[in-house]
């Protein structure tokens, strides 16, 4: 029996080639064993949603101070221009800036005033706006003036940006047009006596002198802030390995913590010896993250059954507890020997919620791949043709998995013949539906997900299709067909390149099997097998050699236009 995320009555170690189910939407929570999705960002290596938003909020905050400060500055600016001078030339130009300036950042200060409204790029025009500025007010008051290491406020606070655009662009603006500035005001271009800090004298080197000293406070600044943001983002990826550390380790120490269990012999749970609806519960068969499983015996039928009880420490997850009953909702529907039988659900005296199912005997896919490297032919189709059945059954009452992978394919073994069934319609979806447990998410798991499914566009009976083929691959190559260091290039992978090509690493196969595999991997479900049958009866087609010649030329096709274990133009 399988663990506490499927429908079946023993724990299980994750097969080592297959990532477990992930969310890829923001704010998707994980288990404590689950290790969480990377995220590409922009600014750095940053692997969690979590830090990321962290890091974007506390940008967010930077500017809503600096707007608090601009906006008296660029008042107090515009109100020091009305005093009068004897020699301002550009007078104009800096009331014309320092009023612009004010707008802007009136305007923004009114549109940040909420986090979640920040925009990088408006923060960037603001930014060009603080440079003009500087800029204009060196040129009123005396390009040799202070005034420039004002500019060294605007650099030190746009270097502490996550974007290089923006740090490197002010900096650059910056520092250019004040050495610019200079050396019109050095070469005479630009009369450096009608300034308010006017030099009647120019001494050259001196001027020279001045402006290499800016610039050099200049970049001083503008790499020292780079240096304490690059520290940041170093912390922050030094705390999130430390989490990841301490997420494995209680794993660890939760398989300890079983292992100690079963030493002892303890088997007794909280609603052992207890009657429970119509069921009398016996001993824990299965403990795990989602809660406990219970072997009891079903009164009414008098037959064996599983229990399965949601921990209560997550039954206040709505989220959780929806995809829970939706397991039982769900599997209830589907009337198929390849489908988890359920018998009932309910909730137990003290309100914790529970799914009576069929107790099954034998092993998951994901053991027996550990135990064989590979499946021999006969027995892929075998698998295929029930998984294909059960599948089948979904699809015509509306229903796509959305998970199949080898620890959802249960192997029943207490019967003269060998029965596939198929495990956990937690995460399933009805195709007329949006359901509020999945909505605006990527779920799945990464290693069998469907390209579409990868992208978070809709799904239907074609992405099943597609998992049943990348489980089909997996045993008979004896290897995954995506794999990665991490969730994001599996899923990338999953998209955008082909796996191996199945003869390469399992000459035995024959290039009819090979076409098949091709056509139900295809990344456009419009050329993929439209139905698990197909796929089921044209495996099997192709292993007595008599693969129909439309298929075959679809699958050459294919192959030319997507060649096996190369990265597709996107």
């Amino acid at each position: 029996m399988a663990g506490d995320s499927d429908p079946t009555a023993r724990d299980r170690p994750p097969e080592a080639d297959a990532a477990p189910t992930v969310s890829l939407s923001p704010g998707a929570s994980t288990s404590a064993t689950t290790p969480d999705v990377a995220l590409a960002t922009a600014g750095g290596s940053l692997r969690t949603a979590e830090a990321t938003l962290i890091l974007t909020r506390e940008e967010a905050t930077r500017t809503r101070a600096l707007f608090r400060l601009v906006a008296p500055l660029s008042a107090v600016g515009m109100l020091a221009l009305l005093v009068p001078a004897n020699q301002a030339p550009f007078r104009g130009l800096a009331a014309v800036v320092f009023g612009s300036t004010l707008i802007v950042t009136l305007w923004l200060m009114l549109r940040f005033r909420e986090p979640e409204r920040y925009d990088a790029r408006l923060a960037l025009l603001h930014a060009m706006f603080c440079v003009a500025s500087v800029l204009s007010a060196t040129l009123y008051v005396g390009i040799f003036s202070p005034t420039i290491m004002g500019g060294c406020v605007g650099v030190y606070f746009f270097a502490l940006s996550d974007s290089k655009l923006a740090a490197w662009s002010v900096y650059a603006v910056l520092s250019g047009g004040y050495l610019l500035f200079a050396a019109l005001g050095i070469t005479g271009v630009l009369p450096l006596d009608r300034a308010i800090v006017g030099i009647e004298t120019p001494d050259v080197r001196g001027l020279v002198a001045l402006t290499v000293i800016a610039e050099m406070f200049l970049g001083l600044t503008f790499g020292m802030a780079r240096r304490s943001r690059k520290a940041t983002r170093e912390a922050f990826e030094r705390l999130e390995q430390a989490a990841l550390q301490i997420r494995q380790r209680e794993a660890l120490l939760n398989e300890a913590r079983a292992d100690l269990d079963a030493a002892r012999g303890a088997n007794l749970g909280r609603f052992s010896d207890r009657t429970v609806g119509e069921c009398v519960v016996g001993e824990i068969i299965g403990r795990g993250a989602m809660g406990e499983v219970y072997r009891a015996e079903h009164l009414p039928a008098r037959r064996p059954v599983a229990l399965k009880f949601l921990n209560p420490a997550i039954v206040r997850d709505a989220e959780l507890l929806e995809r829970f009953f939706r397991e039982a909702e769900v599997a209830s529907r589907l009337k198929s020997p390849n489908v988890v039988d359920v018998i009932g659900l309910g909730r137990a005296d003290d309100g914790s919620p529970f799914i009576a199912m069929e107790l099954l005997r034998g092993m998951d896919l994901a053991d027996r791949l550990r135990e064989e490297r590979r499946l021999e032919l006969p027995e892929v189709l075998e698998l295929v043709s029930q998984v294909g059945e059960a599948l089948g059954a979904a699809d015509r009452a509306g229903i796509v998995h959305r998970d199949i992978k080898p620890q959802n394919l249960f192997a029943v073994d207490d019967s003269p013949r060998r029965t596939w069934k198929v495990l956990d319609f937690g995460v399933s979806k009805a195709r007329e539906l949006t359901s509020q447990l999945t909505q605006g998410a990527i779920i799945g798991t990464p290693s069998y997900m469907s390209p579409e499914q990868a992208r978070g566009l809709d799904v239907d009976h074609r992405s099943d299709v597609f998992s049943l083929g990348v489980i089909a691959y997996r045993c008979l190559t004896g290897r995954p067909a995506f794999t990665a260091p991490d969730s994001v290039l599996t899923v990338y992978n999953v998209v955008h390149v082909q796996p191996a090509r199945p003869l390469a690493v399992a000459p035995h196969l024959s290039e009819d099997v090979e076409r098949v595999l091709a056509l139900v991997l295809a990344k456009d479900r419009a050329r993929r097998f439209s139905t698990a049958g197909m796929f089921s009866a044209a495996l099997a087609d192709a292993a007595r050699g008599r693969l129909d010649t439309r298929l075959r030329a679809d699958a050459d096709a294919l192959i030319a236009a997507e060649p096996w274990g190369e990265e597709l133009p996107r």
